[in-house]
C-alpha cells in the first residue's frame, strides 16, 4: 500500500521573505507545483478507469471512506492554522505606532490545543480583550499626560505623525505577508489532500491488480498469433450485455514502454441469460518489433456486465521461436 505525503506545518515567521512581491512570487511557484502534481495523478486514474482497472464510479465509492479516514485531521490543520493566523493577526494589530512605547508587559498568546479547540477560541477572546484594553490604557495615558501639561496635543500628535511615517510601512510590510503565508498555507493543505486522495484512488488499482488470481497465458510464434479461450457465466438475475476492456501490454520485468495490444475478442458482441454460460476466445498478434522472444509481457483483460458480473484475469504472453527458424 503506499503511504500518503507526510504532512510538515511551516511557521508563518519561518523563511519569510523581506518583500511582498518575493512573498507573492513563491505563493505562485508553490500553487503552480502543487496544481501540477494534483493533475498528474488525477490523469493518471484516468488511464485506470479507461482500462477497466478502476471503476467509472471510483471517485464517489472512495470519497466517504476517505472523509472517514482523514476528515477529522483535515479540520484539526485548518483549525490550528486559523488559529495561529488570528494570534498571529491580533499581534501585529496590538503593536501600532501609537500605543508601541507605552507597552508594561507582553500578553502571552493561547496556545491552541487540537483535542479542545472550542476552548482555544474561549481563550482567544479573552486575549484579544486584553489586548483592546491595554490599547486603551496606553492611549488613556496619553491623554493624562496631556490634561497634566507634561505634553503638548502638538507634541503627541508629531510623536505619533513621526512614529506613523517610520513604523507603517513596516506595518503593512508584515500584514501583507501574514496574508500571503496563510493563502499558501491553505492551499498547500488543499494540496496534501488532493494528493493523498488520488494516491489513495490509485492504491485501489493496484491492489485490485494484486488481487486478481486468475492468470490467462498466451503463447505463440514471434510474428505470430496467440490463441486463448475461458467461459463466463452470468450469476445475476438478469440478462446482461457483456464489455471487454484490455490494458495495456508491458513486459513482466519494467523494460521498455508500455503497449496497446492488437487483440481480437470472438464474441465481439454477446449478451447473456441468467445463469447462460458462453465460452470467449481470445487471438493475439504478436508482432515481432513488439515482443521479444520468451520475454514474459504482462496485461490484464475484464470482463463486465451489469450487477456483479466481473470476471478479471492477468494475461501472461510469451512469444516462442518463430517456426521457421525452429524448422
Amino acid at each position: 500500500m503506499t503511504a500518503g505525503p507526510t504532512w510538515s506545518h511551516r511557521s508563518f515567521v519561518e523563511d519569510a521573505p523581506s518583500d511582498w512581491s518575493t512573498s507573492y512570487s513563491q505563493f505562485l511557484a508553490r500553487a503552480s507545483a502543487h496544481s501540477s502534481r494534483t493533475l498528474q495523478l488525477y490523469q493518471e486514474v484516468l488511464v485506470c478507469v479507461s482500462q477497466g482497472r478502476l471503476t467509472a464510479t471510483v471517485f464517489e465509492e472512495y470519497y466517504p471512506r476517505f472523509i472517514k479516514e482523514n476528515g477529522s485531521a483535515y479540520t484539526e490543520r485548518l483549525t490550528a492554522l486559523g488559529a495561529e493566523f488570528l494570534n498571529r493577526l491580533a499581534q501585529l494589530n496590538s503593536s501600532g505606532p501609537a500605543i508601541r512605547d507605552e507597552v508594561e508587559s507582553e500578553i502571552p498568546a493561547p496556545i491552541f490545543e487540537p483535542g479542545n479547540p472550542s476552548r482555544w477560541f474561549e481563550q482567544y477572546a479573552e486575549y484579544a480583550g486584553q489586548l483592546n484594553a491595554r490599547a486603551v490604557k496606553a492611549y488613556r495615558r496619553q491623554l493624562d499626560r496631556v490634561a497634566l501639561g507634561e505634553v503638548t496635543p502638538e507634541d503627541v500628535q508629531q510623536k505619533v505623525v513621526g512614529q506613523m511615517s517610520n513604523q507603517l510601512p513596516e506595518q503593512m510590510q508584515r500584514v501583507s505577508q501574514l496574508y500571503f503565508a496563510v493563502i499558501d498555507q491553505l492551499n498547500e493543505i488543499r494540496a496534501r489532500y488532493e494528493e493523498k486522495y488520488f494516491l489513495g484512488v490509485l492504491a485501489l488499482a493496484r491492489r485490485r491488480e494484486e488481487d486478481i488470481s486468475i492468470t490467462l497465458p498466451l503463447s505463440g510464434p514471434q510474428g505470430g498469433i496467440a490463441f486463448a479461450s475461458f467461459n463466463v457465466t452470468n450469476t445475476t438475475s438478469a440478462k446482461t450485455p457483456i464489455h471487454y476492456v484490455v490494458t495495456e501490454i508491458r513486459r513482466a520485468d519494467g523494460v521498455g514502454a508500455a503497449f496497446a495490444p492488437a487483440i481480437a475478442v470472438r464474441p465481439e458482441i454477446l449478451e447473456l441469460a441468467p445463469g447462460e454460460e458462453q465460452t470467449i476466445s481470445l487471438s493475439l498478434q504478436l508482432a515481432t518489433e513488439q515482443y521479444e522472444r520468451d520475454a514474459p509481457y504482462i496485461g490484464f483483460f475484464y470482463v463486465t456486465g451489469d450487477g456483479d458480473l466481473r470476471v478479471e484475469m492477468r494475461l501472461r504472453i510469451v512469444a516462442t521461436e518463430a517456426v521457421e527458424n525452429a524448422a
